[in-house]
C-alpha cells in the first residue's frame, strides 16, 4: 500500500445515492462554486459517496475529519456549512 500525500486536510462527502441525488438540484456544484469563491479548493476536497442508507434524511453530507454528518442539506445551507467548519478551528 502506498500513502497518498496530495490529500486535503478536510473532505466533504456528498451522498449520490438515487434518493439523495433526486432530492438535491446541484449540491455538489454549489459546494464547488463556494469553495472556489472562498479560495478553499486546496484545503477541502469534495468526494461523491454511494448510498449511506439514510434515505429519509437525505441529501446527506459528511464532513471529515470532524466526523460530522448532516441530513436534509440544500444548496442554501452550503455557505453556513463552510462558515461552521472553520469557526471551530
Amino acid at each position: 500500500m502506498k500513502p497518498l500525500h496530495d490529500t486535503c486536510p478536510w473532505v466533504i462527502l456528498i451522498c449520490e445515492g438515487s434518493k439523495c441525488s433526486r432530492r438535491q438540484d446541484d449540491l455538489r456544484r454549489t459546494f464547488k462554486h463556494e469553495l472556489k469563491e472562498r479560495g478553499l479548493k486546496k484545503h477541502i476536497e469534495l468526494v461523491e459517496m454511494d448510498c449511506t442508507s439514510r434515505c429519509k434524511q437525505g441529501p446527506i453530507v459528511a464532513i471529515q475529519p470532524s466526523n460530522l454528518w448532516l441530513g436534509e442539506v440544500h444548496e442554501s445551507n452550503v455557505p453556513r456549512i463552510l462558515d461552521e467548519m472553520f469557526r471551530e478551528e
